[in-house]
Parts: structure tokens; C-alpha cells; sequence
């Protein structure tokens, strides 16, 4: 992993909750021991995972699940991170989800790129055993279009099970009923 832009803790730094904090009002992200600030995102990436998170509440919540964008995900005791998307049975008020407790995490890569542009955060939730990945993909810096790719986790790494392009329906009963339209999440 490269170390560029990160900040190494001397000594642990936590609240009572046990999540890392920081001097800064960047997101902040761990991973074995370094401190990773996270740029915020840009608005059209924000309004794709509302709208995401706003395609899979219902159905995740008659899973028993809950639908959440943006929160703090742990991963291991020195491994917090913030998915853009986490599917997760959480208490409603609490501080953090935990990968044990989650189905499915997702992300949104930068437009026009492949999920290569992500690799360790992909790595780092199939290490932590999280059964389910969306990636979301928009087509271009526009994002007029995207494409919507669902993993599942097998011996340690993510298979595509199912993907929709541009003006598609994605489709799947696992890991709990999805029907995410493409042209959905770049109205905004």
C-alpha cells in the first residue's frame, strides 16, 4: 500500500465508541494503523449514491437490513473505512457498521474508470469477509450513464454475478431482491 498522503498515529487516538478521530474535519479512514483523510465527493457522486441508497432501502429493509450511504464501516480492529454504500443489520443510531453485521457494501468509481481504481478498498472488504459488492460506474465526467456490476465473494475474492449498462434494469434475488435502474440514479 502506498503511504503517500498518510498520517501514521504515534499512539492510538479514540472516542468512547472506539472510532479514530482526527484534528481535521476531513472523513477519515484507517487502515493498520495509518490514517487515510478522505476528500469529500463531488456533488454528482453524492446524488449517485443517494439515489442508490434510495433504490435498495425498501427491499433491504424487508430483508431486515438496513440501507445506508456514506457511513463508517469496521473492518477489523485496525481497518475503518467509508464505503459509499452499506448494507448492514446496524442499529439505526449507532456510530459505525460492522463488516460481521454487513451483506453488501458498494462504491462508485471515478466516471470512465474500471474498478482497478479501487483494488485495496475491494481487497480490504473481501478480507473482511463482506459477502456482497456493487460497484457503480458512471460513463462520464457527465454522468449521464452508469453501470451497476454485482460481486459475490468466493474463496476470498469477488466474482460478478450480475451487471446492468446504461438504460438496464440489474436484477437479483441474492443477496436480497435488487432491481436497481441504471437511468435511475443519474436523474439529479
Amino acid at each position: 500500500m502506498t503511504k503517500v498522503g498518510l498520517q501514521r498515529l504515534s499512539e492510538p487516538r479514540e472516542r468512547k465508541d472506539g472510532v479514530a478521530i482526527g484534528e481535521t474535519d476531513s472523513r477519515l479512514e484507517t487502515v493498520d494503523g495509518w490514517v487515510l483523510p478522505s476528500p469529500a465527493p463531488t456533488v454528482p457522486h453524492q446524488s449517485v449514491a443517494h439515489l442508490l441508497v434510495r433504490a435498495l432501502r425498501t427491499s433491504a429493509r424487508k430483508a431486515g437490513l438496513g440501507a445506508h450511504g456514506a457511513v463508517l464501516l469496521r473492518l477489523g480492529p485496525d481497518r475503518l473505512l467509508v464505503p459509499d454504500l452499506v448494507v448492514a443489520r446496524a442499529d439505526r443510531l449507532a456510530a459505525f457498521a460492522d463488516a460481521t453485521d454487513t451483506v453488501l457494501v458498494g462504491e462508485i468509481t471515478r466516471p470512465g474508470s474500471d474498478y482497478a481504481g479501487t483494488p485495496e478498498r475491494i481487497e480490504h472488504y473481501a478480507a473482511a469477509g463482506i459477502p456482497w459488492l456493487l460497484l457503480t460506474q458512471p460513463e462520464s465526467a457527465e454522468h449521464r450513464a452508469v453501470t451497476v456490476r454485482l460481486f459475490h465473494l468466493q474463496d476470498e475474492r469477488y466474482l460478478e454475478r450480475a451487471s446492468a449498462g446504461p438504460g438496464d434494469i440489474l436484477i437479483s434475488k441474492v443477496p436480497f431482491p435488487l432491481r436497481i435502474r441504471t437511468a435511475d440514479l443519474v436523474v439529479f
